[in-house]
């Protein structure tokens, strides 16, 4: 049994070596040691044991349940207290999981499930069972590298004989079978030649129709991105000086920026520092998958990470305001996986 699960990390930490930290992840594997503090119901020598074990878990972004782990523990060589005897048990539990976050790398979790218990040589009431089993734990995403270390403890009842056991665990989570990335898709807009990545931006020519356009930039107010332009400033069909949408990947359920953007962040607050007039409002967005107010929820907070990054170039925290809106005003089609990768988006509105 050791072997199989040496083999089990092995390819786990195989495919983790391939981690690009611009993807996200369907599942995640977790090999683990744990201890069982077990009651007299059980008639074992030790009350107290050593186990091995692991789990597969899939991820789901819903605001119930943050993923579904299926968990399998092995007991080795277990001794009765009134016999000769020894035995192995095997547990299999099927646990929800819900995830609570602390910080971006910090997050508690709770979880409920059952199961079933196999004992090799059954004794006295220690025997084959239905199990029941809830707990509570902590986890710590390591920035960069996709892993987590994970530490709980639970209560796991087998009801055939009413036995209880209390287990602790700790384990290191790795990401398995690649999802789609939640990429911040779309074009950046170049100034004054400022990045190669960018591309000119389109003007409006201002028009004398003023009505619905309260800042006469010639976008109607209803379309403007920026009611407030200064007078015979040339905007884009936003009604901004510029429209820059980010290419920025956010890792699954987080909201930090990672610092691969870091040119793209530098990029946008340069622009900013040319001008000390110049305003931004950041846009952030997501697609349909979720509910409604947990995609507001991610987005506000990813808003704000890229905010307080511009800040941290030296932009003046009084010229940016953050706003989520969710998945509330897609772009694209929420029915197609091309479609949900443009409606991901985080987008900058540059006013004067």
């Amino acid at each position: 049994m050791k072997k199989i699960l040496l083999a089990s990390t092995i390819c786990a930490a195989s495919i983790f070596a391939a981690h690009d930290p611009s993807k996200t992840y369907s599942y995640e594997v977790t090999p683990f040691a744990s201890g069982i503090l077990t009651d007299s119901k059980a008639g074992v020598k030790n009350d107290h044991y050593a186990n091995l074990g692991i789990s597969l878990a899939k991820n789901f972004d819903t605001e119930l349940i943050n993923q579904i782990e299926l968990m399998y523990i092995r007991s080795d060589i277990l001794k009765y207290m009134d016999s000769n005897k020894t035995t192995h048990v095997n547990k299999i539990l099927l646990n929800a999981i819900k995830r609570y976050d602390i910080t971006d790398s910090f997050a508690a979790y709770g979880f409920i499930g059952a199961g079933y218990q196999d004992v090799t040589n059954p004794i006295l009431k220690h025997k084959d069972s239905a199990l029941l089993n809830y707990g509570i734990g902590l986890r710590y995403d390591i920035p960069n590298y996709g892993m987590a270390i994970k530490s709980d403890i639970r209560h796991i009842y087998a009801t055939r004989e009413g036995q209880n056991d209390f287990m602790y665990t700790l384990g290191l989570g790795m990401p398995l079978g690649k999802k789609s990335q939640e990429p911040i898709n779309a074009k950046v807009p170049v100034v004054n030649n400022y990045s190669p990545s960018f591309e000119p931006v389109v003007e409006k020519q201002i028009k004398e129709d003023w009505s619905n356009d309260d800042d006469r930039d010639g976008v109607k107010n209803n379309l403007d991105k920026c009611p407030n332009t200064s007078p015979e400033v040339k905007v884009n069909k936003d009604g901004c000086v510029e429209t820059i949408n980010l290419k920025i990947n956010f890792d699954y359920n987080k909201s930090d920026v990672k610092s691969q953007y870091d040119s793209i962040i530098t990029n946008f607050a340069n622009i900013m520092k040319q001008n000390r007039a110049f305003e931004a409002r950041i846009e952030a967005h997501t697609d349909s998958k979720g509910s409604e107010s947990y995609n507001k929820k991610l987005s506000e907070k990813r808003a704000t990470s890229v905010v307080n990054a511009l800040i941290s170039k030296g932009v003046d925290k009084y010229s940016l305001e953050a706003i989520g809106f969710g998945e509330s005003q897609p772009i694209a089609s929420n029915d197609t996986e091309e479609g949900r990768a443009e409606n991901r988006r985080v987008v900058g509105y540059i006013n004067q």
